[in-house]
C-alpha cells in the first residue's frame, strides 16, 4: 500500500489528485493551513507557517512508511502588464514556491526515509520572463536545488497552465490542462524520475522556449 503526504493539500490540484489516489486505494496524509474536508482528523495537520512548525510536521509524518511527499503549495500574484505584485506578494511568492519546499525537503530527508519527493513545477521555470518573473525564478531555483541534491529520489513535473483560481485573469496558452486532467497525468507518471513533462506537447514547447529570445517570448505573451 502506497503512502502519500500532500503538502498544500487544500489546493485545487491537490484535491483533484487526492481523488485519483482514493481510486487507487492509496493512503493519504495532508499538511495544510486549513482543515482538509476529504480526510479524517488523524490523517491531517494544520499549520500556519510550515517552516516555523517544521518539528510538528516531522512528528506528524515520522511513522509513515516510505511515503511519497508531494509539494502542491504555491502562490502566483503576477500577471504583467495587467498586475504588478506588491512587496508582500513577492515575499510570499518566493516563500511558497521555493523556500518552503527546499526547507521541508532538507528537514524530512535528514530525519526519515522517503520513497520519493515530488515537485509541481511550471514551464515558467524554463525562462523567467516579464509576465511572471518572480514566480518563474522561484520555480527555477527550486528545480536547481532539487537537481543538485544527489541524496534523495525525486520527480519534478513541469506543467503549463492549469485551470484553477490561481490562473484567473491570465491568458490561456496552448496545452492548458484542467486540474482533473493534470491529476490524471500525474498519477500516470508517478513512478518516473527526474524532470518530466506531463504531455509531449509541453516537451516540444519547452524546446521552442529555449530557442526563442526572451524578448520575443514577452512580445508573444503580450
Amino acid at each position: 500500500m502506497k503512502n502519500f503526504i500532500l503538502i498544500g493539500a487544500n489546493s485545487e490540484l491537490a484535491t483533484s489528485f487526492a481523488e485519483e489516489l482514493k481510486l487507487n486505494k492509496f493512503n493519504i496524509y495532508s499538511i495544510s493551513r486549513k482543515v482538509v474536508p476529504y480526510l479524517s482528523e488523524n490523517n491531517q495537520i494544520q499549520l500556519e507557517d510550515y517552516i516555523e512548525n517544521c518539528k510538528d510536521i516531522l512528528s506528524f509524518i515520522k511513522n509513515i512508511e516510505d511515503p511519497y511527499v508531494v509539494f502542491f503549495n504555491g502562490f502566483l500574484a503576477e500577471n504583467r502588464p495587467k498586475y504588478f505584485p506588491s512587496y508582500a506578494e513577492i515575499t510570499q511568492t518566493i516563500q511558497s514556491n521555493f523556500l518552503v519546499p527546499m526547507e521541508l525537503t532538507n528537514m524530512i530527508n535528514s530525519q526519515m526515509k522517503v520513497k520519493k519527493f515530488i515537485y509541481i513545477s511550471s514551464m515558467a521555470a524554463i525562462k523567467p520572463r516579464y509576465k511572471n518573473y518572480i514566480y518563474g525564478l522561484s520555480k527555477k531555483n527550486l528545480e536547481e536545488f532539487v537537481k543538485k541534491s544527489n541524496n534523495f529520489n525525486y520527480l519534478i513535473v513541469r506543467y503549463g497552465q492549469i485551470k484553477t483560481r490561481m490562473s484567473l485573469g491570465h491568458n490561456e496558452p496552448p496545452f492548458t490542462l484542467t486540474k482533473d486532467k493534470a491529476s490524471k497525468k500525474l498519477i500516470k507518471i508517478i513512478q518516473k524520475k527526474g524532470l518530466v513533462y506531463p504531455t509531449k506537447s509541453l516537451l516540444l514547447t519547452s524546446i521552442v522556449m529555449r530557442i526563442l529570445p526572451i524578448k520575443l517570448i514577452d512580445r508573444l505573451e503580450n
